[in-house]
């Protein structure tokens, strides 16, 4: 398996530089066409990638221990949806995963080419074969087909933190999101090379980028949660480097997705939508850098590799061609002129566009110092320069929702912005008498408040006027409007999602509450009105197929709050003891474990068993009240749901008379 898996490998290698050459040369003769054998050539390095995927899925699901990466991340009583997952638990698994979603874009894309774009195919699709050329390249450096000699009785296994449900759900949307940046990018050089910068590469690359964009959110929302409720630590998000590897192009692609449609709208925006299709791409391959070169600063990098020359290398190409194309080609991107008042559609747009890029580019400083200097920013950088622009980003996009595209009348205006501002207030008093009065929480949540009313009133006014001009009732209104522009009633969706999570991440960071204590069997600790008593624990050990012994130790826990009794819950500790007969030769007491969640809309009851004397029966519990994370999940459901309603809409150019905000 191991010589045929790399066959397979170098096979698509030497495919994908055939057809790189085929299509250059022949564009080189006639621009309009795509050869014949060049097209071949993108479904065959699709269809080897495919089959490479195949065999380490086979590999694992067969205990193929022969195979390096089979004994690492799988054993024989590893349960059959985590040996699937094996595909992408480890570097090789998980770089062969994104080059298999590279290589099936490239097809995807040749497949639906049309006259419309299919003068940048040639291009493009060139593009996409190279990149893919990167990942076989670091297949070749760290290969899924690595024998091992010799063949041991059973592998290793999945660590418990990566048998769980959020490593099911979580890899493959956020790989997937990575590997689609590749298409908008590769679109944008291709334009850039036929000196043709019009609406053909944008209409294509846009429906790509909102996939890509969808993906790579749910993917970030969905390893919140993982971090949240698995990893055990008591947040979501750490500001880690690999974390913010998924945020930065998340933005990027989010200020593309905004111009692309001021693009088509107005023939504006030309060169920001270029610059963030570029820019988006080379993130996605820079934070893969991060996490997969041997640089230090990440929890969530794979150890070192030998990676980093070839990351390096594709960079450096990436980065001076995307400049040297954008200087030598700048007098072929032309926008239209737009209105420059702040308060207008071109205004407001603008101004997200630049704070999504600010905020990118304070993510990136703070990232990068501790990696590359000695310089380590404050714990509280990235908050404190990140939420006064998130806040502002929020309020301008609900502005945006009021105004429309022209510079709104000033009574016009005001007028708008009352009912918002009404609602908004009146959430603000709610909540400071109920005791909340810090004003840093207060400000955001009166924006938050305001663009969420100011949203559904806007909605509830296209509905009311539907009704009346077509004589229909609220459901077949709603569905009509729907069906009409699925593009804007996503994107309010989206706002709204944006909102909710908003919500859950102010609440959830300055009114949550904790406290760390060591307790003897029978104590209990109060907070935020709530006592929890500790029962003591007990111990079960699993022998595994290897030899070694897991010990689960699951405390005991009671929840009162006052008089009503709120049941139990049952954190835990995994260790792992290895066995050479009948000695004790390693033990790693960290090998994994499970918080206790207790979770409503209001707030979470969140504990930790952190650490236990198995003489006395003592714990170190860190328990914690986290409010309003619930809503966090739900904006992730409600991005989902609106990044699907926006995607169901084709990418067209808007005429003028049909533009009306």
């Amino acid at each position: 398996m191991s010589l045929f898996g790399n066959g397979v490998l170098i096979l698509a290698f030497l495919v994908a530089i055939y057809s790189i050459a085929a299509a250059l040369l022949d564009s080189r003769k006639n621009k309009y066409g795509f050869p014949m054998n060049a097209r071949y050539g993108v479904f065959a390095v699709a269809g080897l990638v495919s089959l490479a995927v195949a065999l380490l899925l086979v590999s694992l699901l067969t205990h193929n221990f022969g195979l390096k990466y089979v004994a690492d991340y799988s054993s024989r009583d590893t349960p059959l949806v985590y040996l699937i997952t094996g595909l992408w638990a480890g570097n090789a698994g998980s770089l062969l995963f994104w080059g298999w979603i590279v290589s099936l874009s490239g097809a995807v894309l040749l497949w639906r080419s049309n006259k419309t774009d299919r003068e940048l195919m040639p291009n493009a699709l060139s593009i996409i074969l190279f990149t893919e050329m990167l990942f076989l390249i670091l297949l070749f450096i760290q290969s899924p087909f690595q024998a091992l000699s010799p063949v041991p009785p059973d592998g290793a296994g999945l660590k418990p933190v990566l048998q769980n449900v959020g490593m099911i759900i979580h890899p493959p949307p956020l790989l997937a999101g990575y590997a689609l940046f590749t298409v908008p990018f590769a679109l944008v050089v291709a334009a850039l090379f036929n000196r043709k910068v019009d609406d053909a590469w944008v209409l294509s690359a846009k429906r790509w980028a909102v996939a890509a964009w969808l993906l790579l959110g749910i993917g970030n929302v969905l390893g919140m949660w993982w971090a949240y409720a698995v990893l055990g630590w008591g947040g979501y998000w750490a500001w880690d480097p690999v974390e913010n590897a998924g945020l930065m192009p998340w933005l990027l692609i989010t200020a593309f997705l905004h111009s692309s449609m001021m693009y088509l709208r107005r023939g504006m925006f030309k060169i920001w939508a270029v610059i963030l299709a570029m820019a988006a791409f080379w993130l996605t391959i820079f934070g893969a850098f991060l996490t997969r070169s041997d640089v230090k600063g990440s929890v969530h990098t794979f150890g070192d590799t030998p990676m980093t020359p070839a990351f390096i290398v594709f960079l450096a190409i990436t980065l001076i061609g995307s400049v040297w194309l954008l200087i030598d080609r700048r007098r072929y991107i032309k926008s239209a002129e737009g209105d420059d008042a702040l308060v207008s559609g071109t205004g407001t747009f603008m101004s997200v566009n630049l704070l999504l890029v600010i905020s990118t580019i304070f993510i990136l400083v703070g990232t990068t110092l501790p990696v590359f200097t000695n310089i380590i920013p404050p714990q509280t950088y990235f908050n404190v320069v990140n939420l006064p622009v998130f806040v502002l980003i929020i309020l301008l996009a609900g502005l945006c929702i009021l105004v429309g595209w022209k510079t709104p009348d000033l009574k016009k205006l005001l007028k708008q912005l009352l009912w918002p501002g009404v609602g908004a207030l009146l959430v603000v008093i709610a909540l400071i008498i109920a005791g909340l009065t810090q004003w840093y929480a207060l400000v955001p949540l009166f924006i938050l408040a305001a663009v969420f009313v100011a949203t559904l009133i806007k909605w509830g006014r296209d509905v009311t006027a539907r009704m009346r001009g077509k004589k229909e009732g609220f459901l077949p209104a709603s569905g009509g409007l729907f069906m009409a522009n699925r593009s804007r009633y996503g994107g309010y969706i989206i706002h709204i999602s944006i909102v909710v999570l908003a919500l859950g991440i102010i609440g959830s960071s300055v009114y949550k509450s904790q406290v760390e204590q060591i307790l003897n069997v029978g104590d209990s600790v109060t907070l935020k009105g709530y006592t929890f008593t500790y029962n003591g624990f007990n111990a079960v050990p699993e022998q595994k197929s290897d030899g070694s012994v897991l010990l689960t130790v699951t405390a005991n826990i009671d929840v009162s709050r006052g008089a009503q009794d709120l049941g139990s819950v049952h954190p835990n500790k995994i260790l792992k003891f290895i066995y050479s007969g009948e000695t004790i030769v390693d033990m790693d007491p960290a090998y994994g474990n499970n918080v206790a969640i207790r979770s409503n809309l209001a707030e979470d009851l969140y504990v930790i068993f952190e650490d236990f004397d198995g003489m006395t029966q003592q714990a170190l519990l860190m328990v914690l009240v986290n409010p309003l994370v619930k809503w966090i999940w739900i904006g992730g459901f409600l991005l989902l749901a609106g990044g699907l309603v926006s995607f169901s809409a084709t990418p067209r150019k808007v005429a003028a008379s049909e533009d009306k905000g």
